[in-house]
């Protein structure tokens, strides 16, 4: 690819970002971006069809980053795993809280959930077979709900307790959820 293609479209992907921690998506316009990017309309639409687009395209490489990630640790434990899956947020900050905690983007939210849906449902997998049954079909849901919240809130607060500390107690929760007697009997 040009070089001058792709700076055009990390700097639009970067204006789009900062847009939206200051304002609410549906109040960005393409004259915003454009702007913020220091491009013409002409360019933003020679890349992208709308805000839409670029958006979609962004959320789309970031999930793909996140699961080349993911396919990194998941041979790891829990403690460890969830530890560096923190400081991928951590380094990932800027991205993360403004997708996740702002009201412009629920699409995000959605594609994050269902990304660590799949993810857990691998997991679960990988660790105990492809048993299947009414305990994993609760489980996974509220293991990964609770999982997206407990992201949310800690991206909303600032990151008040380092990636080690969140890994601890969040990687010892899931891995005394996977690991109950109850658990063993119904799946594994």
């Amino acid at each position: 690819m040009d070089r001058r293609i792709a700076k055009s479209r990390q700097a639009m992907k970067q204006a789009l970002l900062e847009l939206m921690e200051e304002k609410h998506f549906d109040q960005i316009t393409v004259q915003d971006i454009a702007d913020k990017a220091d491009i013409s309309r002409k360019t933003f639409y020679l890349h992208y069809v709308d805000k839409y687009d670029l958006l979609d395209r962004v959320i789309e490489e970031s999930l793909e980053e996140l699961r080349a990630f993911s396919e990194s640790v998941c041979e790891m434990d829990w403690l460890p795993a969830t530890e560096m899956c923190f400081q991928y947020l951590q380094n990932h900050y800027a991205f993360f809280s403004t997708m996740l905690t702002s009201k412009g983007a629920p699409y995000f939210r959605a594609r994050f959930l269902a990304f660590e849906f799949e993810a857990f449902q691998e997991e679960l997998r990988r660790t105990t077979g492809d048993r299947p049954g009414a305990l994993q079909d609760v489980m996974i849901p509220f293991v990964v709900h609770a999982y997206v919240g407990i992201v949310e809130w800690w991206l909303a607060n600032g990151m008040p307790y380092p990636p080690k500390v969140m890994a601890e107690h969040v990687g010892t929760l899931l891995q005394a959820l996977y690991e109950t007697p109850m658990h063993r009997d119904k799946i594994g």
